[in-house]
């Protein structure tokens, strides 16, 4: 069984019995996942910039696992 706090946050959704709390529930839930996703990014490009001065992008993707255009996507915000 699955028990990440997203997974817990899903299953306590479920159990919200009148529907229309539910459905609201869920789009709050939504909202909340897109604001912490888009500050997440930002986190993750901050510190992809920190690794870059005096370095490739390719070596900074060694570095992170990830592919030189992946390191360029990051940078730029997507």
């Amino acid at each position: 069984m699955d028990t990440t706090p997203l997974t817990q946050l899903a299953e306590q959704l479920r159990a919200i019995t009148d529907p229309v709390e539910r459905s609201k529930a869920a789009t709050a839930l939504i909202d909340a996942l897109n604001d912490a996703q888009k500050a997440v990014k930002g986190v993750r490009a901050e510190a992809v910039a920190e690794l870059r001065p005096g370095r490739s992008m390719r070596e900074v993707g060694e570095m992170i696992g990830v592919s030189t255009a992946r390191v360029d996507q990051i940078l730029k915000g997507r």
